[in-house]
Order: structure tokens, then C-alpha cells, then sequence
């Protein structure tokens, strides 16, 4: 009959040898492939710059499509997050009041600001010239405010959570007139 001591040594051995087989199977498995770490999509802030400029204007001349009747003209397709509800709560605003904005918005300049390249968005500052644009009632009276700035200074946010660059968020800079 095995005494207690020599139980003692047989689990022992018994955990030693579990340990050194299970050592010897982590050792011979394949080491984990590693995952592909995200890399920027632009190659220098220049180039983000330029591709958030595009967007923008594409978006701007969506915007002018649309008002000018384009039914094909969809502005919300560079619109996400922020950008994108503040778009829908405008356009029920004006439905719900019976307004409508007429006229072009003209584009001064677009100059970047930053562009974060690893957490994937790029801010810039846009000029536009509203001074063409009117707040129309169906019935064809004016409704633009007297006291509207000609031109407005904007701050623009950019994200690529999809594989295209996109308009997150878009603030007046108040009382700024570029």
C-alpha cells in the first residue's frame, strides 16, 4: 500500500509532467497570426486636406443641385453622425413651417486645420457666401433674416469610418464673418 509520502511524489510528478506536455503543445502550436493594424488612409495631412476640400465642394454643389430642383441631388450621401441629424432636423424644421431655402452658397475658401491621421478625422475652417441664398415660405415670401451675415465661417469636421471620407459635424464660428 502506497504511503502518503509517495502519493505525495506521484501527483507531484504527475502535475510536473502535465505541466511539460502542455509547455511542449503551446510551444509546437502556430503562434497567433498577428491582426493587421489600421493604417492611415492619406499618406501626409496635404493629402487628407485635399480629399476633405473635394468632399466638401461635392457636398456644396449637392446642396446647390438640390435647390435648385435636382431630385437625383442627394447631399446626405457625405453627411454622417452630427452632420447627418442636424441635416434631417433642419429639413423638418423648414417642412413643419412651410419654408424652403432657395439660391446657391458659393464656397471662399477651404483651409485644414488638423488632421488626426490615426483617429481618422480632419477639421478645417470653410468660407462660404450665403449672401445668394433666401428663406422662402411656399407662398413666396421672404423670410431670410435682415440681419444674416453675406458670409459665414464654418468648422468642419471630417471622419472616414467608411471607406470614404465624410462630413461629421459642421458649427457656425459665431459672430465670425470671413
Amino acid at each position: 500500500m502506497p504511503t502518503r509520502a509517495m502519493r505525495t511524489r506521484s501527483l507531484v510528478s504527475v502535475m510536473i509532467c502535465t505541466g511539460m506536455i502542455l509547455a511542449a503543445l503551446v510551444g509546437c502550436a502556430p503562434e497567433p497570426k498577428p491582426s493587421p493594424t489600421p493604417t492611415p488612409a492619406f499618406a501626409s495631412e496635404a493629402e487628407a486636406f485635399a480629399a476633405a476640400e473635394e468632399v466638401y465642394r461635392a457636398y456644396n454643389d449637392a446642396l446647390n443641385a438640390k435647390r435648385g430642383g435636382d431630385a437625383k441631388a442627394d447631399p446626405t450621401m457625405y453627411l454622417t453622425g452630427l452632420a447627418l441629424e442636424s441635416d434631417i432636423d433642419a429639413a423638418q424644421y423648414f417642412d413643419q413651417r412651410g419654408l424652403q431655402l432657395l439660391g446657391d452658397g458659393q464656397i471662399i475658401f477651404f483651409h485644414g486645420e488638423s488632421a488626426a491621421m490615426d483617429a481618422g478625422s480632419i477639421t478645417a475652417e470653410v468660407c462660404l457666401d450665403v449672401s445668394g441664398t433666401r428663406v422662402m415660405t411656399k407662398d413666396g415670401v421672404d423670410e431670410t433674416p435682415v440681419d444674416r451675415m453675406p458670409r459665414v465661417l464654418l468648422t468642419v469636421t471630417f471622419v472616414w469610418p467608411e471607406p470614404e471620407l465624410q462630413i461629421a459635424n459642421s458649427s457656425l464660428v459665431e459672430g465670425e464673418q470671413c
